[in-house]
């Protein structure tokens, strides 16, 4: 009766032990009931005189066969036991996850069986109680073997050993068939040797700082195997590198275009590195380096424009350009001394333009006197452009007209008496001729019995003589 190996199916195993049972039944009859049998023949056939040929043998003590059957019994009943769990047991892949304590438990019952044949009930017993016992604890060790073989698969996995990780992650699936992480790990052991090899390809690219192509190995590792610690470490690394590269090369392309001044294009690379790396002291400085470029050139182009405006006379533009330029910068010193200029030069052009587009007013002694004060004012100007010039010119030609006495002629009735406002009083005449300022003046003329003439007489200035009639017409 040797229990060395099992590899039937359940249903089979089940058929066997109901066949074994059979066969230890009939060994009981055989064993205890026929002799009994037996006896009680002999004994009958004794009582009739008849002589018998077993009369002869030992009489076995009547204790010593209850006994034998006692522990024949107690043998059967404790290798029952054994044979159920060890089909329990045989279900969950104990022959996998045993390791050599199943293969002393099969040693064990060997023995028992051993002492079962040679009719050594006690002793068999004795034998698969043990072995019961060795397989509660057998089966009671399912789940620190699980863990065993978790841990020691996992760290073949980190050691690249494809043949061990498979052959422990094969023993924590016996245990628990759908455990998570033994189906992952049995699944990565299957690609481990290609994983090597990628990882192995990545670490010499990146030796060679040939960092895209690393990147690419390490990356297929990861799809490969997106448990890869190395694999997430290589693509963190070479990324990290990556950027680094990046990084240095957009602040070299910033600052050689800051120096050449291509300020937009230093813009855009100096942002590429803000996103590369935001908390970098460079990008600080070069942004700071970048804005003073900036100002400066805006600064400078706002110069050039005044400058222009300067050249062409366009006071109003200037004043513009050198507020724009304090507003960037308020100590820009050119700005400071040239704005109040470009602010006296303004005002000067406006109040001449007032005199030229209206040079009526220079009829008017205050006016022309104010006039005569303005001219002599810009005169002692060191700085003058053509158009000032002409434009003194011009005030002064108005001026100098203004303040020529014009000839002029009146005509009256010699019964009107004339007078003009603020020059006199002319009596009465037929004609009269005199010399007035251009201006414009009020004539008067009054007559004994007749209505008030009251003119109001523009005297321009040139050679032409102007003439005006006061006569008092209309009786009252």
């Amino acid at each position: 009766m040797t229990r060395a190996r099992i590899h039937a199916p359940l249903w089979l195993r089940i058929s066997l032990l109901t066949a074994l049972m059979v066969l230890l039944t009939a060994v009981v009859v055989v064993v205890w009931v026929l002799p009994d049998f037996v006896d009680q023949r002999g004994v009958v056939d004794e009582s009739n005189d008849r002589p018998s040929p077993e009369a002869a043998k030992p009489v076995v003590p009547r204790a010593e066969q209850v006994r034998f059957a006692r522990d024949k019994r107690e043998a059967e009943r404790m290798l029952q036991q054994v044979l159920e769990r060890q089909t329990v047991l045989e279900a969950q892949q104990v022959r996998v996850w045993g390791g050599a304590d199943y293969e002393t438990v099969l040693m064990r019952l060997a023995e028992g069986d051993a002492e079962f044949t040679n009719k050594s009930f006690a002793a068999a017993a004795t034998i698969y109680q043990a072995v019961t016992a060795m397989l509660v604890t057998l089966e009671a060790s399912k789940a620190d073997r699980l863990a065993v073989a978790l841990e020691q698969g996992a760290q073949a996995l980190q050691n690249y050993d494809a043949e061990s990780a498979r052959k422990h992650f094969t023993i924590a699936l016996a245990i628990d068939p759908q455990h998570a992480q033994a189906r992952r790990g049995t699944a990565r052991a299957k690609t481990l040797d290609r994983l090597a090899g990628l990882l192995a390809s990545g670490r010499e690219h990146e030796q060679n700082r040939q960092w895209a192509l690393a990147e690419e190995q390490f990356r297929a590792a990861q799809r490969l195997d997106p448990d890869s610690r190395e694999a997430d470490e290589g693509v963190a690394r070479i990324t990290a590198v990556i950027k680094q590269v990046e990084f240095h090369a957009a602040m070299s392309d910033t600052l050689t275009a800051i120096d050449s001044g291509a300020l937009p294009e230093a813009r855009r690379a100096l942002e590429r590195a803000r996103v590369l790396n935001p908390e970098s002291a460079e990008v600080v400085d070069a942004q700071q380096r970048l804005t003073r470029s900036i100002q400066a050139q805006k600064i400078a182009h706002h110069r050039t424009r005044a400058q222009q405006g300067e050249d062409k006379e366009r006071w109003q533009d200037v004043i513009a350009e050198y507020k724009a330029v304090l507003a960037i910068d308020p100590q820009a010193q050119f700005a400071l001394q040239g704005l109040p200029r470009a602010e006296r030069l303004a005002e000067l052009h406006a109040q001449l333009d007032n005199y030229l587009d209206a040079p009526d007013r220079l009829q008017s002694r205050e006016p022309r006197t104010n006039a005569d004060r303005l001219i002599q004012s810009a005169a002692s100007l060191s700085h003058t452009g053509p158009r000032l010039r002409d434009k003194l010119a011009a005030l002064e030609d108005l001026v100098r007209l203004a303040s020529t006495p014009v000839a002029v002629l009146i005509r009256s009735d010699n019964q009107t008496e004339v007078s003009i406002d603020r020059v006199g009083r002319f009596g009465r005449f037929s004609e009269s001729r005199m010399t007035l300022l251009p201006g414009t003046y009020r004539v008067r003329g009054t007559r004994v019995g007749y209505r008030d003439v009251r003119l109001e007489w523009t005297v321009t200035a040139g050679p032409v003589l102007q003439t005006i009639d006061v006569r008092c017409e209309e009786q009252i």
